[in-house]
């Protein structure tokens, strides 16, 4: 299950898209609901108790069924700008001055020693990011305001997509230009350090 439903979840932009296209936008939240509640019902097979997230994700899927019937253009335009909003909020939050930039995290988990070039390279790339998904949001929230749901749809879950890669190598290949005496790994070895990483204590 633990790596079934992250799967599954991937496809989601794929069923959305063809369900825009083909015209049955209901049939995507009616999936995006068994989405949601699938790690609920695994725990319930497994005879466990559901964890919060599991109930949540439960709650949220029923919520879904209650409130879909004439609102499924709202639901779906609404989550491209969920997931920008908060992932704005993680990198950004972690910018004050109590608080260590999530680059910062992710790069102190992936190595020992923190050069203090190093440490001024992560806090501009979690402003970058920062920078990124506050770009991301406005431009999302505009086409699902003003575009064709067509339009929306390509930009949502297409190239989005195209342009988070983009993203994510433009800034390893910056990374790599301005800390290459700090770089020993190429980028293949630093997707499987990046794999290896606990995220739940980079929200620590």
């Amino acid at each position: 299950m633990s790596v079934l439903f992250p799967l599954l979840l991937l496809t989601y932009p794929l069923v959305l898209h063809l369900g825009i296209y083909f015209g049955h936008i209901d049939l995507v939240v009616f999936y995006l609901a068994i989405l949601l509640s699938l790690p609920f019902l695994f725990a319930l097979l497994k005879r466990t108790k559901p964890g919060i997230w599991q109930t949540m994700a439960m709650g949220l899927a029923l919520m879904l069924l209650v409130l879909a019937a004439g609102n499924e253009q709202l639901i779906v335009k609404s989550i491209p700008l969920a997931v920008n909003g908060v992932l704005l909020w993680f990198f950004a939050s972690t910018l004050v001055s109590s608080k260590t930039p999530l680059i910062t995290r992710f790069a102190s988990l992936m190595r020992e020693d923190m050069p203090p070039t190093v440490l001024v390279y992560t806090r501009w790339a979690t402003i970058a990011w920062s920078g990124y998904f506050l770009v991301m949001f406005i431009l999302s929230l505009l086409l699902a305001i003003y575009a064709p749901i067509e339009l929306w749809s390509f930009f949502s879950n297409v190239l989005s997509y195209v342009l988070l890669a983009v993203m994510f190598l433009l800034e390893f290949t910056v990374r790599k230009l301005l800390l290459h005496e700090h770089m020993d790994y190429s980028f293949t070895e630093f997707l499987q350090r990046l794999k290896k990483v606990n995220f739940r204590n980079t929200l620590k």
